[in-house]
C-alpha cells in the first residue's frame, strides 16, 4: 500500500499538474508522514516535548460555560493561537488542541499529520514552527485578531471542507446567538472556490470571514466548536440550507437522473476504460459529470435528484450529503477506504461496493459486473 502511494504515473501527473518542486514538496511530506511520522510524533508526545489538550480537559478550562462533553459543544478560551495552514490551534501555554484535529478515536493521527502539513507547506519557518510547538515560543511573524474560530479544513479538500468543517458552522451561530458574541470565520488564505461558495450559500456574511494570510494567529476569544461527529442532522441542516439558497439560482442541475462521477482529470484513480463504463452506463440513463467544473449549488441540485451515483472512491462522492433517495456505487482499485461507505450509512443511502482490477495507481472496470450491478439497482 506505502509503494502505491509513490506510483510514477501518478508523480508524473501531479508534476505535470503542479510543477516538480510541489511534486517532490509532497513526495517527501508522504514518505517522512509514512515512515517516521507516527513513531516520532507519539515519542514526542510521552516525553511532554509536544504537549496537547484533550476534549475532557478543554471543557474544564471554561467551568463557567455551558459546555459538556456531549456534542455538539463551543468554548471561548480568553486566548490562543490558530496556525493557518491546517487550523491546527493551541492554548496560550502552546497545548494542541485536540478538538481542532479530529474526534477522541483519531486524533493522535490526525495531530501528527497536521504538524507535518504545517511544517512542509506553512508559512512559519521550520525554526518558528519547532520553536512555537516544542519550547512555547511566540513566532515573530503572528498577527492579531479577536473572536474568531478557524473554518481551516486539514486537507484542502471538499471532503474534509463539507464532512469535517462545515457542520462546525451551525455550532458557530448557535454560540453567537446565546452569547450574542459574532465570531470570525478564518479561513485558507487561497482557499478553494467552493469554500467561498458554501459559506454565501449558508448566508454566512462575508463582513464575518477572513482570509488568513499570517501563517499564525494570536486570537483573543479563541472560539473553539467540538470536532463534528458525521451526524444526521448535521448533514440535514447543509442540504436543507445549500438546497434552499441553490433553488433561487436558474443554473440547470444536470441532463439526468444518474450519475457518474469522472476522475479523468485526476492524478490518481482514473478509471482506464471509461469509455466502455459509459457505453454501459448510457444504457441507464446515466450522464457523465466533472464535479470539480461545477458550482456547488449545481451540485447539490444534481445529487438530490439523482438515483443511482457510481464513481471512483474520490471527494467528488461527498454530495451524497445532497441526496436523499438513492444508491451510491463506489469503484475501488487496489486501496479501499471507507469513509463514504460511513456517510451512507449515516445519511440512509444505499450502498454497493464494486472491487475492481487496479493499474499502477488507476483501476480498470469490469464491465459485465457493472451492468449486473446497475440492472440490479434499476430493473
Amino acid at each position: 500500500m506505502f509503494q502505491s502511494e509513490f506510483d510514477v504515473s501518478k508523480l508524473i501527473r501531479k508534476i505535470k499538474k503542479d510543477g516538480a518542486q510541489e511534486a517532490a514538496l509532497a513526495a517527501v511530506d508522504l514518505y517522512v508522514r509514512k515512515r517516521l511520522g507516527t513513531r516520532l510524533f507519539d515519542i514526542l508526545v510521552d516525553q511532554n516535548v509536544v504537549q496537547t489538550i484533550s476534549r475532557t480537559d478543554l471543557i474544564l478550562k471554561k467551568p463557567d460555560v455551558t459546555a459538556t462533553t456531549q456534542t455538539p459543544f463551543v468554548i471561548g478560551l480568553d486566548d490562543g493561537y490558530v496556525l493557518s495552514q491546517t487550523g491546527l490551534s493551541l492554548t496560550p501555554e502552546f497545548e494542541i488542541i485536540e478538538e481542532t484535529a479530529a474526534e477522541p478515536e483519531h486524533v493522535d493521527q490526525a495531530m501528527m499529520e497536521m504538524c507535518f502539513r504545517e511544517l512542509f507547506y506553512g508559512g512559519l519557518s521550520t525554526w518558528e514552527f519547532m520553536s512555537a510547538v516544542f519550547y512555547s515560543s511566540v513566532p515573530k511573524s503572528i498577527e492579531a485578531i479577536n473572536d474568531a474560530s478557524p473554518l481551516i479544513p486539514r486537507y484542502p479538500n471538499y471532503y474534509h471542507w463539507m464532512v469535517e468543517t462545515v457542520p462546525r458552522i451551525r455550532y458557530l451561530r448557535a454560540y453567537e446567538s446565546a452569547m450574542d458574541r459574532p465570531v470570525t470565520a478564518l479561513i485558507p488564505a487561497e482557499a478553494p472556490p467552493f469554500v467561498e461558495e458554501t459559506l454565501q450559500l449558508l448566508s454566512w456574511p462575508s463582513s464575518k470571514i477572513e482570509h488568513a494570510t499570517a501563517p499564525i494567529y494570536d486570537v483573543q476569544n479563541l472560539v473553539v466548536p467540538s470536532y463534528p461527529e458525521r451526524t444526521a442532522s448535521d448533514f440535514e441542516w447543509i442540504r436543507k440550507d445549500v438546497l434552499h439558497a441553490a433553488s433561487d439560482q436558474r443554473t440547470p442541475s444536470g441532463s439526468g437522473n444518474n450519475v457518474y462521477v469522472s476522475r479523468s482529470n485526476a492524478t490518481e484513480r482514473r478509471v482506464l476504460n471509461e469509455d466502455a463504463v459509459m457505453d454501459v452506463l448510457s444504457e441507464y440513463g446515466f450522464s457523465k459529470y466533472h464535479l470539480e467544473d461545477r458550482s456547488v449549488q449545481a451540485n447539490a441540485r444534481l445529487f438530490n435528484e439523482a438515483n443511482v451515483v457510481v464513481g471512483p472512491h474520490g471527494a467528488g462522492l461527498t454530495d451524497i450529503i445532497f441526496a436523499e433517495d438513492c444508491t451510491l456505487v463506489e469503484l475501488f482499485g487496489e486501496k479501499v477506504k471507507q469513509p463514504y461507505q460511513a456517510l451512507a450509512d449515516t445519511l440512509g443511502i444505499d450502498y454497493r461496493p464494486m472491487f475492481c482490477m487496479p493499474d499502477s495507481a488507476d483501476i480498470v472496470v469490469d464491465t459485465d459486473e457493472l451492468e449486473s450491478t446497475i440492472s440490479r439497482q434499476i430493473p
